[in-house]
């Protein structure tokens, strides 16, 4: 297997377009990473004559090749789910003032084969090893990176043979392009989905394409919107990739807070490219564009990627909100050494807002072998008469929370503390470093009693800075939303009363940029189940890996 590779392919598109399964298969099979798809079909017809002229001829912009580009990304979602496949566009272009592809390709990772449907063309790179190393570093600048062939033969036949498969409409229509070309998407973690949205606009773009990244408000309603990637994030994922497949295009990516973003701006754009699913959308766009005076811009319409391999609950079309929910009980961190900690037992801290659903992750992550310290029992405890945190919340807070019975009470103590941060940031200096005492005296026990994992059960591990104490993260989380619905029933508080209580802790997004898992259980419970199993199956292989002995060699 090698990280990445160029595949350079002669065959005509119908021969292509038909080997399409083949072909991806193929290339799972010699290539793990990135694999880059350079069309030339002239090359066939140069046998014996220099390959340069042949790899810089440009092709015309056609409703094959845009049949090309979805069949290609909609198959490698099926079979070859973790290849990052893109299909190189530079050379395509319908202006006729471009005799010859004038713009080499800066790709963005090294390559380390070459791969092509073309027998001669394979034995040609063998006996001209330099000259083809010297062509491939003008036309895709890759520097001296150590290459190989490989041979990829798709089933041939004749040109009339491989028509009769096509639709009746698949012709080698010229489709129209534009100077000045606009889109707009989410853009998360970006899937073949996004690639067939981007490399259509690329491909109908001869100059400027301009891409509008969803934020704010735009995002909100989002599934799993916690753990949508940060908008600058998003961008670069944009940028690099069009400049990867096109990078004679001027390509600008904006941040945009509604739908309109820069379209009923800038006048100068000509061309809208949409989904199926933003139809209304493009719709709106041109009506508010009319409104002010600008040309409405011409529409195309891009199909959804369909995903054959998605679960029950996820959509049925190749979708962020499907990534995201793929991302739950995986590692979405690595864990970071913690040399101090003896390595067992293994501890994880399990943290989460108010009604996230901690409690129960716990119950099953117990059920799964795990023992499991609740600091907020052992917090009560630190409350007792007795203990050194109950004489100095006394001395500090006063003598009137002690009640009749001798012990504090809590309720007129929270009412102090939460509407006032400075009186809870002095109850949390005088608590936590008790709560943590007991926690260490805790695992003590539980390791002489042969529990190989510990879970530490807190709502303020990062808050307390006890992330130090464990090992690894897990955090489980709910919408805002649907937390206060929680605890307005759970607690009889108001909206208002639940709203502060989670105001007073760390947001979703704080919590999860600081993990290593994430657990959310806003969906049956059986779903919830399914997370923390995963979780544990890939826990107890991490754990494994760490405790292999490591080798060694004079």
């Amino acid at each position: 297997m090698f990280p990445n590779g160029l595949v350079v392919l002669t065959q005509p598109m119908s021969t292509l377009r038909i080997q399409i399964p083949h072909l991806l298969k193929s290339l799972a099979a010699i290539v793990s990473d990135t694999v880059y798809i350079h069309l030339q079909p002239s090359l066939r017809n140069i046998e014996g004559l220099p390959v340069s002229s042949a790899f810089y001829s440009s092709l015309p912009c056609t409703t094959e090749m845009k049949s090309f580009i979805s069949d290609v990304y909609f198959h490698s979602s099926s079979l070859c789910q973790t290849l990052d496949v893109r299909i190189l566009l530079s050379h395509f272009s319908n202006n006729s003032c471009i005799n010859s592809w004038q713009t080499s390709q800066s790709l963005s990772k090294s390559l380390n084969v070459l791969i092509s449907d073309a027998e001669w063309l394979q034995e040609y790179w063998t006996s001209n090893r330099d000259s083809v190393l010297n062509l491939l570093e003008q036309a895709f600048h890759l520097g001296k990176a150590e290459t190989s062939s490989l041979q990829f033969r798709p089933i041939l036949g004749s040109e009339q043979e491989h028509r009769k498969c096509l639709p009746d409409d698949e012709t080698q229509t010229v489709l129209k392009t534009y100077k000045n070309v606009v889109l707009g998407g989410t853009f998360d973690r970006l899937h073949n989905g996004h690639k067939v949205l981007l490399s259509t606009s690329s491909l109908l773009c001869e100059q400027k394409l301009t891409v509008g990244v969803t934020n704010k408000d735009m995002i909100k309603s989002k599934i799993l919107k916690e753990l949508i990637e940060p908008v600058e994030s998003r961008m670069s994922s944009v940028s690099h990739f069009v400049h990867d497949i096109k990078p004679s295009l001027n390509i600008k990516t904006v941040a945009i807070e509604d739908i309109y973003g820069p379209t009923t701006v800038y006048p100068d754009f000509e061309c809208l490219v949409v989904s199926q699913e933003t139809i209304k959308g493009g719709d709106m766009i041109n009506a508010e564009r009319v409104k002010k005076g600008m040309k409405p811009l011409e529409i195309v319409i891009v199909d959804l990627v369909q995903d054959t391999c998605h679960a029950p609950e996820e959509e049925d079309k190749v979708s962020s909100s499907s990534q995201r929910r793929r991302l739950l009980g995986e590692l979405l961190k690595p864990v970071t050494s913690q040399p101090h900690l003896p390595s067992r037992p293994y501890r994880l801290g399990l943290t989460g807002g108010i009604a996230s659903g901690k409690s129960n992750a716990c119950k099953e992550l117990a059920k799964l072998g795990a023992a499991v310290i609740n600091c907020d029992h052992l917090g009560h405890k630190a409350y007792e008469p007795g203990m050194e945190a109950f004489r100095t919340i006394v001395k500090t807070f006063g003598q009137e929370l002690v009640t009749e019975k001798g012990d504090i009470d809590r309720k007129k103590l929270g009412a102090i503390v939460f509407s006032d941060k400075s009186k809870m940031d002095m109850l949390n200096k005088i608590v936590w470093p008790e709560i943590q005492k007991l926690v260490e005296k805790e695992i003590e026990q539980l390791a002489s009693d042969g529990y190989n994992i510990v879970v530490v059960e807190a709502a303020v591990l990062l808050e307390a800075g006890w992330d130090k104490q464990v090992h690894e993260v897990w955090t489980t989380f709910v919408p805002k939303e649907e937390a206060i619905k929680r605890i307005c029933t759970r607690n009889q508080l108001s909206e208002a009363e639940a709203a502060q209580r989670i105001d007073s802790q760390l947001s979703n997004s704080e919590r999860i940029a600081k993990s290593n898992v994430v657990i959310c259980p806003l969906w049956e419970y059986e779903y919830t189940r399914q997370q923390i199993a995963k979780a544990w199956a890939l826990l107890q292989q991490r754990i494994q890996e760490t405790s292999k002995p490591v080798s060694s060699s004079l």
